[in-house]
């Protein structure tokens, strides 16, 4: 290799660093424009006994609960348009929920390529509703789950382990993730 392959090794491996640098500098400094921490939505609850909520239990119940657990925070991946997608099943009902800018849109039904489940039932939606910290409990003791349905590099790049990790706090053993990837 003379002076002319040498130089071409060097440049390749300038621009790699430069890419290297450039994608860790994206995630470290990531902020959504909007976060679930700005946006304010009220409590479906208030007012409400345990059994009127389980009679009036809809979408907006599953977007309160889903801004507890901290999916405000998913985002697009790098480079695309990829929207977080999740498949909330609570009790017989089935519900879809895209994050777009920080902004849950939850609608009820089926949605196609979800990256995520979570499962849980009326009566714990409704108690991590009103207790957020009841959240981490739910999950622990198997009460409410999520199974991961996307690729683990899709759902780092969208932000789902933020979530892993609020929910999967400190004084909570196993797993509350089941992952259905390869």
């Amino acid at each position: 290799m003379g002076k002319r392959g040498g130089w071409a090794i060097w440049v390749s491996i300038g621009l790699l660093v430069i890419l290297v640098v450039t994608i860790f500098y994206y995630f470290i400094s990531f902020n959504p424009v909007r976060t679930s921490s700005s946006i304010t939505i009220a409590d479906p609850t208030i007012g409400l006994n345990e059994e009127q909520a389980t009679q009036q239990f809809n979408e907006s119940f599953v977007n309160y609960l889903l801004y507890n657990i901290g999916a405000g925070g998913l985002h697009n991946p790098p480079l695309s348009g990829d929207q977080p997608l999740m498949w909330v099943i609570v009790g017989e009902d089935s519900y879809n929920a895209v994050v777009d800018s920080g902004n849950i849109v939850v609608q009820k039904g089926d949605p196609r390529n979800a990256d995520v489940v979570i499962k849980t039932t009326k009566k714990e939606a409704i108690k991590m509703i009103k207790d957020k910290s009841y959240i981490k409990e739910s999950f622990a003791a198997g009460l409410s789950s999520i199974d991961l349905l996307a690729a683990k590099a899709t759902l780092f790049a969208k932000g789902y382990f933020n979530i892993y990790n609020k929910i999967n706090g400190a004084g909570v053993t196993g797993n509350v993730f089941r992952i259905y990837t390869s």
